[in-house]
């Protein structure tokens, strides 16, 4: 049960502790006794100097023991002047800059510059002011870097030495280099681009890129004198159409009149046809109901003709169409008809009929296909 409670630990027994007891290690062990001595102090040693007596020295009897300097008894050098002491001024050092003029490769830059922007080459006038202007910036932005001098200081004059050997060493300055964009720069022009390095390796697809850069350069030039010429030309084939029309126009005023004229004249050979009496023994009604027709109209006719001078399209149109119905009412029954007239002054008859029927038909075809007539109606309503 007690297992049981314990968690299935056994139970311990019951022991009576008893502790070790701890072992002397130096028991036994005597100390050693040191023998009984007697102390004697030490004698007290006696000094060499005590009977001697040390010296008096007088006042002036002193001497400075002292180590002496190397440099006593040297005399410093005498100075010419002490009371007129002025410092020297400082040298100007040597600026050492001379501007460089433009070398022929820049010169050449600047042509090529010049010369793509269509401007004439440079006179050697105009090359003298370009070199003195780069010279003369070369100058101004040499002295501008240069530092500001120092402010004026009392003029104190060093003193002089009675011999004087020291002799400075000068000093060499190197001229600065300008490059070809800082020349360009001075002179506002484009800097020339670097000469552009391209590995011998690269040298066929360098040569491949020239020339499609050719190519595209040769069809952009191409394309754009195209454009420009189908743009002239464009503008050309206008101004040469209008041109034409206006000769059509002028040319169709002319014909126009003489359609006037010719309609009334077909005007009255139309009615003269018409007013021809027939024979005494023809009794039609559609013949007479076709003279009528053809009285009428030749007055319509006459009116139209005057009227096709005021370029009215409606006017043309209506004049072809009347033109053209005398024609065919002309040809049948007009002929028939013809045949029906009385045989005195049938020659005059005739006549009136042909002349008729020729006019009507030639103003017809004339409003309905001239081009010059077309054009000078067409010019008027635009």
């Amino acid at each position: 049960m007690s297992e049981e409670q314990n968690g299935g630990l056994s139970q311990l027994e019951e022991t009576a502790y008893v502790p070790r007891q701890k072992v002397d290690r130096l028991a036994g062990v005597a100390a050693p006794v040191l023998e009984d001595t007697d102390y004697v102090a030490p004698k007290e040693k006696k000094s060499h100097l005590a009977d001697v007596a040390a010296p008096t020295l007088a006042d002036d009897d002193y001497v400075d023991t002292r180590k002496k300097h190397s440099l006593e008894g040297v005399q410093a050098p005498v100075l010419e002047d002490t009371d007129a002491y002025a410092a020297p001024k400082p040298a100007a050092q040597p600026s050492g800059f001379a501007p460089t003029p433009l070398t022929q490769e820049q010169l050449d830059v600047l042509a090529q510059q010049r010369a793509q922007s269509g401007q004439p080459p440079y006179t050697p006038e105009q090359i003298a002011a370009i070199q003195k202007a780069y010279m003369d910036r070369q100058a101004a932005a040499h002295a501008a870097s240069q530092p500001a001098a120092p402010a004026s200081q009392p003029q104190v004059q060093a003193p002089v030495l009675e011999e004087s050997t020291y002799t400075p060493p000068v000093k060499e300055e190197k001229r600065p280099q300008v490059s070809a964009a800082a020349a360009a720069s001075l002179l506002e022009e484009p800097a020339p681009e670097p000469e552009r390095r391209v590995s011998r390796f690269n040298e066929a697809d360098l040569e491949a890129a020239k020339a499609n850069a050719q190519k595209r350069a040769i069809e952009q030039s191409l394309n754009m004198t195209t454009n420009v010429d189908k743009a002239e030309s464009r503008r050309l084939m206008n101004e040469l159409r209008m041109e034409r029309e206006a000769e059509l126009a002028k040319k169709g005023f002319t014909v126009v009149i003489v359609l006037m004229i010719l309609g009334l004249v077909a005007a009255v050979a139309l009615y003269f046809f018409s007013i021809r009496e027939f024979k005494v023994d023809m009794d039609n009604g559609f013949y007479s109901g076709v003279t009528k027709v053809m009285t009428y109209t030749s007055f319509g006719l006459g009116v139209l003709s005057v009227l096709l001078i005021l370029r009215v399209n409606f006017v043309k149109k209506l004049g072809s169409f009347l033109f053209g119905l005398m024609t065919l009412l002309l040809l049948f029954p007009g002929l028939p008809m013809l045949m029906q007239k009385k045989e005195e002054g049938m020659a005059l008859t005739a006549v009136g009929y042909g002349v008729a029927l020729v006019l009507c038909f030639a103003v017809c075809f004339t409003l309905s296909t001239s081009e010059p007539v077309n054009m000078f109606y067409k010019r008027r309503e635009g």
